[in-house]
């Protein structure tokens, strides 16, 4: 018969283990699963000129960002932080007035970096193109330039939509190349719906593909792949696998997903778990009765989603552009992924902002790093 002592032993040893688990189904399932909309409260002030809306870091962050009326279904455009009123939580911001909403914002709105919000508003001309992949018609918006040889895609990261990368077209614009902003498998945009749970880029390459298929159909001689988020694990997948790959002449990574062990790892430390619980995670999503649960297609290879912990993997020139305080998907990620590949890979850390919110912080100063490198690095190569 166990003893009081043994029992409690026992407990004290089950209880976390439990705790634990739970946290790693938890922690599963938000990683593949799309999450309910970040609402904040809002309401226009100042006439009209301001907003003021809830305090967080998001929303304090210096740079131009968006926010969504869910009522009226319009965006609007924010700017300078002109208040912050710690004891109030709150945070007032000048309003572009340009594409303010009459009538009023709020009483919720969604933040977004995305301050575009329509194709038109960063090229004037473009066009909207069904994609062929293996399921269908995949929409993307096609912005033709002067060059017809050089191609970029550009990829955005999971459970956002490609109207996020209207700022990665604007960075890129001055260079003249034509511009492929494809959907993927999990986008909502996509119909009929083809996947209810992100595979971290381990499926979503092959729609990538289809971009760079699509592009090549079209006259494209050189194709640069730009992934931001987990685009950028997508974007490597690419490289190594393509039928095109004599094709891809660099990429451009913006806070990308080099080692998803590293990033799941990250996300456990910052809620304050033990290293097993990541292993957990990951345990998890790599098992093939557990995936299905989470629908997924397939169990998650964390092996073939990690160019950190393999030495010189990436074989294409390739800039990494981090800002040093994002925590979604630590620069210190990044500054390693950069050590593993060092004759392939360029890192730039850029000033202080949110996970692929570095266009936001200072777009001049992102344009000028990236078109640099391009010109520098990519255009001499080839000429």
């Amino acid at each position: 018969m166990l003893t009081k002592r043994r029992i409690l032993s026992c407990l004290a040893f089950l209880v976390p283990a439990a705790g634990l688990s739970g946290f790693a189904v938890v922690m599963a399932r938000k990683i593949v699963k799309r999450g309910p909309k970040d609402y904040r409260r809002a309401e226009m002030v100042d006439g009209g000129r301001r907003v003021r809306i809830d305090l967080d870091d998001y929303t304090k962050a210096p740079g131009d960002f968006g926010v969504f009326d869910p009522v009226t279904a319009k965006y609007t455009r924010v700017g300078e932080v002109t208040l912050i009123d710690e004891e109030q939580k709150f945070v007032e911001r000048l309003l572009d007035q340009s594409s303010s909403t009459p009538g009023g914002l709020g009483p919720i709105v969604d933040w977004t970096p995305d301050v575009f919000f329509e194709p038109a508003a960063v090229r004037g001309h473009y066009q909207e193109v069904d994609v062929p992949t293996e399921y269908g018609a995949a929409p993307a918006w096609l912005f033709e330039a002067a060059n017809q040889d050089v191609w970029v895609i550009h990829i955005h990261g999971s459970w956002t939509d490609r109207s996020i990368m209207f700022r990665d077209v604007h960075a890129f614009s001055s260079l003249g190349f034509t511009s492929l902003v494809p959907t993927f498998r999990s986008d909502v945009e996509v119909s009929p719906p083809q996947a209810e749970s992100s595979h971290l880029g381990q499926t979503e390459w092959r729609d990538v593909e289809s971009a760079v298929s699509y592009a090549v159909a079209q006259g494209a001689k050189r194709v640069i792949l730009s992934g931001w988020s987990m685009g950028g694990t997508m974007a490597l997948l690419t490289a190594e696998r393509s039928a095109h790959r004599d094709r891809i002449i660099g990429l451009v990574l913006v806070g990308p997903v080099t080692s998803w062990r590293k990033a799941i790892t990250a996300g456990a430390v910052r809620a304050r778990v033990p290293a097993v619980g990541a292993g957990l995670v990951m345990r998890l999503l790599g098992s093939p009765l557990f995936a299905r649960m989470l629908g997924l297609e397939e169990p998650i290879d964390f092996d073939a989603l990690d160019w950190v912990d393999v030495a010189n993997r990436v074989d294409v020139p390739t800039l990494v552009l981090h800002s040093t305080a994002d925590q979604e998907v630590p620069w210190e990620i990044s500054a390693a992924f950069q050590r593993a590949n060092p004759a392939t890979v360029t890192l730039i850390s850029l000033p202080e902002a949110h996970h692929t919110q570095e266009w936001n912080a200072s777009p001049s100063t992102f344009t000028k790093e990236l078109t640099k490198w391009v010109r520098d690095t990519i255009l001499t190569d080839q000429s």
